[in-house]
């Protein structure tokens, strides 16, 4: 008896073993899990790179932020300099009208709009013309030629008048003024144009002599070779601050 019952128990633990080996997974449930992994894996890519690009943008964010605003402090530095070099200019411009416009009475046009500038050493009398009168002598080709130099002639006394523009000088002296006579006899004046035919006690011309010259208020002739003083006369410069200005 026991060993019957021993043999029994012995086949029912052999089936129950048996029964409860597990079975192995199906091919297709092998297959959705690999496959749920793999997305699994995707989704944690994915999320990854989003996370990475935010990071990425903040950091950029935070670059440009710092760019913009150096950027506005350069602008801001920009405006301080220009501002500064516009003062600067303007007083420098002051300046320039202080030295270098001609100082008149209070009605004169240098007071003005504009102002009238002359070279260095050369005179102003009113008028459109600066006026040069030497302090040494040489002859009538050397005066007319030093004139020429300075991108001026010897002094022109078409008009009578113009005597008044003439700055002061020596009257006790002769000065060289832009006066001759050519090969055909015909007396002409710096500018080309002929002397007119005056019934005047100013002028007196000798037939023997080629060049003018200015004594006084009185104009006369003399050999060239001679040396004497001599005055050129040149246009005037008109300075309009409206031009400067608008340099700014």
């Amino acid at each position: 008896m026991t060993e019957e019952i021993t043999y029994a128990d012995l086949e029912f633990n052999k089936s129950y073993a048996l029964e409860n080996i597990p079975t192995p997974a199906a091919p297709e449930e092998k297959g959705l899990l690999s496959s749920s992994s793999t997305w699994r894996l995707a989704a944690l890519t994915f999320l990854t790179l989003c996370l990475a690009l935010l990071l990425g943008m903040l950091a950029l964010g935070i670059v440009f932020s710092q760019v913009s605003s150096d950027f506005q402090k350069q602008i801001e530095n920009l405006t301080r300099n220009q501002e500064t070099l516009q003062m600067n200019f303007s007083k420098r411009l002051q300046d320039m009208k202080n030295h270098l416009c001609l100082k008149g009475e209070e009605n004169n046009e240098n007071n003005g709009p504009s102002c009238t500038l002359c070279p260095a050493n050369w005179q102003w009398m009113r008028g459109d013309t600066c006026f040069y009168v030497s302090v040494k002598k040489r002859s009538w080709i050397e005066s007319q030629k030093f004139c020429s130099l300075q991108n001026s002639t010897l002094l022109i006394l078409k008009d009578r008048d113009k005597l008044n523009h003439v700055p002061a000088r020596d009257t006790s002296q002769y000065y060289w003024i832009g006066l001759h006579k050519s090969r055909n006899n015909s007396w002409y004046w710096e500018d080309g144009s002929a002397l007119l035919p005056v019934k005047e006690n100013r002028i007196d011309l000798y037939e023997y002599y080629n060049c003018a010259y200015l004594y006084g208020e009185r104009i006369s002739n003399d050999y060239c070779t001679v040396n004497k003083f001599w005055i050129c006369e040149k246009a005037a410069v008109k300075l309009r601050y409206s031009d400067i200005t608008k340099w700014k």
